[in-house]
């Protein structure tokens, strides 16, 4: 089931013909084709949202991150006066990664090049032999600023002075996410992989979930006839609710967030088997770390002994363990109502490279990034959030690996990543010229192909 959005699926853009977009079709040349991602790195990525880093990562003066996309690199800094961001300074690196650099009114590191040195909101400190330059106005020799913005507890930044709003961009996920308290959330593990894909191939394993009989056998009920229908399983099997908007889309599982009628009927049908519910609290807290607190384990655990938990209102009383437990440890659970939760959960895309699943107190993000410039290539960023407990929760530094087998990555994304290679593989087949896609579970891939021809052929 697809929920069209006020979009526009008829496009007049002059979209050349190996490229263009077909009802339910994507030409394989928009992953490959280097002359695609070409056109992403002068005009998409240059001219919208992006996510760069997440606010616990700058909370002190001093505090950078240097977030790298294709061929550019933008420093974002925690400065006196706020955030900043900033680009490269004539091509040299200035920093790499992210740390801190000193106290208050420390100058960025001098460039290893000419020793020059930026203060930490992007102005000259020092210009070596400075006798010898025409004399310049200030404007001309900091680094140039881009637009900054923060939304959920992310700190996004837009290389265009003339881009829309972060709040009109974002659209309609602040409001669908309101109560959820993503602001207060902070990143409990982060790693980050080259992976051997197009970033948009990377992107697609995460934005539908028909894939999940094929790739992950895992998380299928071993016996469908007296258990309900799993998340991924009800999505893959034809009963997913896709939402597609102007710029994102979100997709969940029909029984559950859709008409309070359908999950109604399933409560009634099959009511949970706190079991299952155990068991699969237990595989993601171990093979995906992320979608549950420790927690939830605990809330899990006594379930099983919960007089009603096997019957149609079993749900309700494990949401209610769930806070509980997680009050215990201090963790301030959020509040959200039925209807929240409908509007909200569980798998949103965010235009362009960013996909989050939510659910109660944590998050699982994943984001895409070209990797220079080889469309065969690509950086894909893993982070669980969670919000903190009493004793508070140290942001973790990200792990970075060359070969996300060294990644340690757990079993679900395992599988995704081995699929990759073999997609690009595939795709670059002479008898192969793009995607045919499913109109009831893929129609979210089509979506941001058609959001990208407006950033790219306008």
């Amino acid at each position: 089931m697809t929920a069209l959005h006020p979009i526009h699926l008829v496009s007049n853009l002059d979209v050349p013909k190996q490229w263009r977009l077909g009802s339910a079709f994507v030409p394989k040349g928009r992953y490959i084709d280097p002359e695609f991602l070409e056109l992403e790195l002068e005009r998409l990525f240059p001219r919208t949202w992006l996510n760069a880093c997440r606010v616990d990562e700058v909370e002190q003066v001093g505090q950078f991150v240097d977030f790298e996309i294709g061929d550019q690199s933008i420093v974002v800094v925690r400065t006196e006066d706020g955030l900043k961001a900033s680009c490269r300074h004539r091509g040299t690196r200035l920093v790499n990664g992210q740390g801190r650099n000193g106290q208050r009114n420390s100058p960025i590191r001098p460039c290893p090049f000419h020793a020059w040195r930026w203060n930490l909101d992007g102005s000259l400190k020092f210009q070596a032999d400075s006798e010898h330059f025409e004399r310049r106005p200030a404007d001309e020799l900091c680094l140039p600023e881009c637009r900054i913005g923060t939304w959920g507890g992310w700190v996004f930044v837009n290389m265009d002075s003339h881009a829309e709003p972060l709040e009109d961009f974002l659209d309609p996920i602040p409001e669908r996410l309101d109560g959820f308290k993503l602001e207060d959330m902070r990143i409990a593990w982060y790693k980050s992989v080259i992976l051997p894909a197009n970033w948009k191939t990377a992107l697609d394993a995460f934005i539908e979930s028909w894939h999940v009989p094929g790739t992950h056998p895992q998380l299928l009920r071993p016996d469908k006839h007296s258990t309900p229908p799993t998340i991924a399983e009800s999505e893959s099997y034809g009963s997913t609710f896709n939402e597609l908007f102007r710029l994102h889309s979100r997709h969940a599982d029909l029984f559950r967030y859709g008409p309070e009628g359908d999950a109604a009927k399933l409560r009634a049908a099959y009511g949970v088997d706190p079991g299952a519910i155990y068991r699969n609290v237990e595989y993601n807290l171990s093979e995906l770390r992320a979608l549950y607190l420790h927690s939830d384990l605990a809330a899990a655990a006594e379930l099983r002994t919960t007089d009603g938990a096997d019957g149609p209102d079993g749900n309700a009383i494990y949401q209610r363990l769930r806070k509980q437990h997680a009050r215990a440890v201090g963790i301030d659970y959020p509040e959200v109502t039925q209807a929240q939760l409908k509007a909200a959960m569980y798998d949103w895309h965010m235009f362009p490279n960013t996909v989050f699943l939510i659910d109660m107190a944590c998050c699982l993000t994943y984001r895409a990034r070209p990797n220079g410039m080889d469309p065969d290539s690509c950086i894909f960023d893993v982070q669980g959030l969670e919000l903190p407990p009493a004793d508070g929760l140290p942001t973790a530094a990200p792990q970075f690996f060359d070969d996300w087998h060294d990644g340690d990555m757990g079993q679900v994304l395992s599988q995704d990543f081995s699929n990759m290679s073999e997609v690009t593989a595939g795709i670059h087949s002479r008898g192969y010229d793009g995607h045919r896609l499913n109109t009831a579970q893929e129609m979210t891939i089509w979506n941001y192909h058609r959001a990208i021809d407006g950033y790219l052929f306008d």
